[in-house]
């Protein structure tokens, strides 16, 4: 059977690090925006499906737990992401507490000879959450000194909003020079900011195989501190299992990460890891409506500890780059280097690519570029340019594409090139895609695996093959644990004079309540040698269908034919499973009913129907992926005559526009039941923030966005000084209530703006307001003070008594003319607003400074609490006392009455209360007039 591996590198086609991943939950529906898409298919179809929604739009429905690969065809290319299926046991609407939801899945694959059997529990009580999830194993074929029976998962989870404990397996990826990705059986606990591990790794899953390897202990833990808008992670882990052959290493390992986010538009991340050498890694993502970056650096030594599963050592770096230039062009620029260093594999390879792609109409595109990569063994040097054209067309129910790549290999006489033609249709319930490639003088990855059952099959199952040095390098970086763990045994890269390739993908998707499911995947490779031709072809059928109300059915059957063309091996496989959702009380003792619900737009994105919502006509919405309903013009749904059990209903976004859900869009519930749905269009996002002269936010202040038919909608600004509006698309008038200001400052310039906002494209708005501070004090024989670097003055009256308002922050130098000399004072005035007072020009000064403190610091006066009144004059503010008795005594002599709060260490001298603001502006004019200076504020 290893006369197919040179076509067996299918699995590693596109699956490297430019490939995300994605998870989606049972049952569920999901969205995969790929520009270019005219073809795509699961490896695994019970584990998910998907479909072309639209042109460069994927829909990936989530069937069974587990992982599977999604294969995408685009014009200049294949692509392959990650799906992760996760349970969907969520609780019903209304779930009874303690009532368990459970879910059972058997499966049984002749081409593996194996039978697997799943089960998971869930119960929930109050904001306590529990998860048994168990995966049993049983291999039919016995070999000697491996047990026919494993567990390859298990584990119990309980969770809080501040805890989460799980004993036995959990997937802990804490960074890239400690714990990546890897599945440690032990102990675990998750509290706040301390997360602990502690246990061994034992296996690795590759699309559905258990693959067990020998126990790698670990044991450690960080904590996580937030400073500054950075969460920095020190931690500490133990590597105490060192195998022979393998890249493991014993070790304790000291790292810290820091990690800085700002929303969905940046994240900046970098590791390091101390030990007897030294290992990094950083990563930075940015976002915005047209630009895309995301670049990574890692680095770790062979001696380096580790557990040798999921990390891989060496250097690795990538850099990805994409701008929408023009709503017509876009660029794309990527660039990767990866230095293996194994004991079976030794490698070194870098590439870059460019391209550009332009929208010659709304359905039709070209693109073109370059790329040039490198990859050297021990044995091979090959040195690849390319040349890629493109062009592709996309309909509503139809796409087609073609795209033809110049080659240029260092290691062949001659050169190279690849053809594809691609295309789609879809119409209702049937689909299909078909793709054709054919390349000369292309480099190829000849495998030799170990005799793990299945994992062959795993590998043809893909059916594409790498096409240039970069596919290689992806593939071993993706797979380099299978190296160390022995799967793969040796490792040869070689040049095809030619290969042919080829698939097709047909599915037939009902849409009744017990529906069919039928889907077929075939794909032919064929490469020519110079005295040899291999031939490799692989067709699967699968079949599912709903029997009852939580009953599924599935089943495949897989025929192949791989190796020379005058020997070919070829086999079957056949896999069957049962699929059962159990929820509480059984169905048999419960009634069904009705579930009916409204569907509304939602613009105040409450959540809940009032008297700005309006109705939304023709909104689709599912009942178990089986029935469907379109709203009334009412807005209203019903399904009737729904049977007992828990029920998913689905609500599905319009494609006409770009929308989201302002409520849940699934909700799994039990008949009778009433679940509306709200929806908007898609959000654009007013930042809107208050700043203070001195540059500070300014914290608790209010801001309202007013559409212009519409009621307005408020938001108090944080620390920061920052408010963030999610509204529809439209104009908004965004307004800063002046009294919501802390006392002591005054807005400068306009009290409210309008804005424009579009979808995806934030808009900032910004008000000043200014920080009140004045200087007063005495320059006996001057006829005015000056502040010289800010060309500032004051006249002086009879009496020596001067006044400068309006001052900005910072430290200045007062100066005056008295006596044919030149006397000067220096003042330091804070950020916050200040009354300084006292200030002597010509001697050395007590200066005092008066904080204007917030609002909030207000009681009544002790020795006035029956009084009523809102508002009261603030006269001074001390830390010293016995300056506040000397304001004190002055005020009395003047005439008033003062009182005295002591808040925060400051001693604040008031007169009031005074129930209305005009009689408090009053008397701060006396006070004022009296030779005091007073700020109203409220009590």
């Amino acid at each position: 059977m290893r006369a197919f591996l040179a076509v067996a590198t299918c699995l590693f086609l596109a699956q490297g690090v430019r490939a995300e991943s994605y998870t989606v939950r049972v049952q569920e529906t999901a969205f995969v925006e790929i520009a270019g898409a005219t073809a795509a298919y699961t490896t695994n179809p019970e584990i998910a499906d998907v479909a072309i929604a639209a042109a460069g739009r994927i829909s990936v429905t989530g069937h069974s737990s587990g992982t599977t690969q999604l294969v995408v065809i685009t014009a200049s290319g294949t692509q392959t992401f990650l799906i992760t299926v996760a349970a969907s046991l969520r609780p019903s609407a209304a779930p009874e507490a303690g009532a368990p939801q459970a879910r059972y899945e058997g499966r049984y694959s002749s081409g593996i000879a194996r039978v697997q059997n799943a089960v998971d529990v869930i119960t929930h009580d109050g904001e306590q959450r529990s998860e048994l999830h168990v995966l049993h194993i049983h291999d039919l074929r016995s070999v000697a000194g491996v047990p026919s029976d494993v567990i390859a998962s298990i584990f119990y989870r309980t969770s809080t909003p501040g805890r989460t404990w799980t004993l036995l397996d959990e997937m802990v990826d804490v960074s890239q020079t400690t714990v990546s990705n890897t599945q440690v059986r032990g102990l675990h606990l998750q509290a706040g900011p301390l997360e602990l591990h502690g246990g061994f790794a034992s296996s690795t899953v590759y699309d559905g195989l258990f693959l067990p390897t020998d126990r790698r202990w670990i044991a450690g833990g960080g904590y996580a501190i937030d400073r500054g808008g950075i969460r920095w992670t020190p931690s500490v882990y133990g590597f105490f299992s060192e195998h022979a052959g393998t890249s493991a290493r014993r070790g304790v390992v000291a790292a810290l990460s820091a990690e800085h986010r700002d929303g969905d538009a940046l994240l900046v991340r970098g590791d390091i890891g101390v030990s007897r050498s030294i290992a990094i890694n950083g990563e930075v993502r940015y976002a915005s409506p047209r630009s895309q970056l995301h670049a990574s650096l890692s680095r770790k030594a062979n001696d380096f500890p580790t557990l040798g599963l999921s990390d891989v050592p060496g250097t690795h770096a990538d850099l990805e780059w994409s701008r929408r230039a023009t709503d017509r062009l876009s660029v794309n620029s990527t660039g990767s280097f990866d230095q293996f260093n194994f004991a079976g594999l030794h490698e070194t390879f870098g590439a870059a690519t460019t391209g550009m792609r332009y929208s010659l109409t709304r359905r039709l595109s070209v693109t073109g570029g370059a790329d040039i990569s490198e990859i050297r063994t021990p044995l091979t040097s090959i040195r690849t340019i390319g040349l890629p054209v493109s062009a592709s067309y996309e309909a509503t129910r139809f796409g087609m594409a073609a795209s033809y790549r110049l080659l240029d290999n260092s290691s062949a006489s001659r050169r190279g090139d690849s053809l594809r033609l691609s295309g789609h249709a879809g119409s209702g319930r049937l689909t299909a895609s078909v793709w054709a490639e054919r390349q000369r003088q292309a480099p190829t990855l000849d495998l030799i695996f170990s005799s793990e059952p299945g994992l062959e099959l795993a590998l043809l199952r893909l059916g594409i093959a790498a096409h240039s040095p970069e596919d290689v390098a992806r593939a071993l970086r993706d797979n380099a644990a299978l190296i160390d763990l022995g799967f793969i045994t040796g490792v040869n890269v070689n040049l095809t004079p030619r290969r042919v390739q080829a698939g097709v993908n047909l599915a037939w998707l009902g849409s009744g309540a017990h529906s069919d499911h039928l889907r077929l995947l075939a794909v032919y490779a064929q490469d020519q040698g110079i005295s040899t031709r291999n031939e490799s072809v692989i067709a699967t059928l699968s079949y599912s269908r709903r029997v009852l109300q939580a009953t599924d059915l599935f089943g495949s059957y897989s025929w192949w034919r791989a190796g020379l063309a005058a020997r070919p091996e070829s086999g079957a496989a056949v896999e069957i499973g049962l699929r059962q959702q159990i929820n509480g009380v059984p169905n048999f003792l419960q009634r069904g009913g009705t579930i009916e619900g409204f569907a509304f737009l939602d613009p105040e994105m409450g959540g809940r129907r009032g008297q700005r919502t309006e109705p939304l006509p023709d909104l689709a919405v599912t009942l178990d992926g089986a029935r469907t309903e379109r709203t009334s013009a009412s807005g209203g749904y019903a399904f009737e005559h729904v049977a007992p059990g828990i029920h998913q209903i689905v609500a599905q976004l319009p494609s006409s526009a770009r929308a989201f859900f302002t409520t849940p869009s699934h909700t799994s519930t039990k008949a009778p039941a009433h679940i509306d749905f709200g929806l908007m269009w898609a959000a654009a996002r007013i930042d809107g923030r208050v700043i203070s002269d001195s540059g500070a936010g300014i914290g608790g202040s209010v801001l309202s966005a007013t559409p212009s038919h519409g009621a307005p909608i408020g938001g108090t600004s944080d620390g920061e000084g920052r408010v963030v509006f999610a509204v529809p698309p439209g104009t908004f008038r965004i307004a800063l209530a002046a009294e919501s200001l802390p006392a002591g400052y005054a807005i400068v310039g306009e009290r409210s703006k309008s804005v424009v906002v579009q979808a995806g494209q934030p808009q900032a708005v910004s008000f000043n307001v200014i920080a009140i501070r004045s200087v007063s004090g005495r320059a006996v024989g001057a006829s005015e003070v000056r502040v010289p670097s800010l060309g500032k003055s004051s006249r002086v009256d009879a009496e020596g008594n001067f006044v400068l308002r309006s001052m900005p922050m910072g430290t200045f130098t007062i100066t005056a003319r008295t006596g044919g000399r030149i006397v000067s004072a220096v003042v330091a005035l804070p950020a916050e607003p200040v009354m300084m007072r006292d200030v002597v020009l010509g001697a050395t000064p007590a200066l005092t400074a008066i904080f204007v403190s917030d609002h909030a610091l207000w009681g009544p006066p002790p020795a006035q609490q029956s009084l009523a009144g809102a508002h009261v004059v603030q006269a001074g503010a001390f830390r010293q006392n016995r300056y506040a008795a000397e304001l004190i005594d002055r005020l009395n002599r003047s005439g008033e009455q003062p009182f005295t709060v002591v808040r925060r260490g400051l001693t604040l001298v008031c007169i009031g209360p005074f129930g209305a603001r005009q009689d408090a502006v009053a008397a701060s004019e006396r006070l004022h007039r009296a030779g005091f200076e007073g700020v109203v504020t409220h009590r």
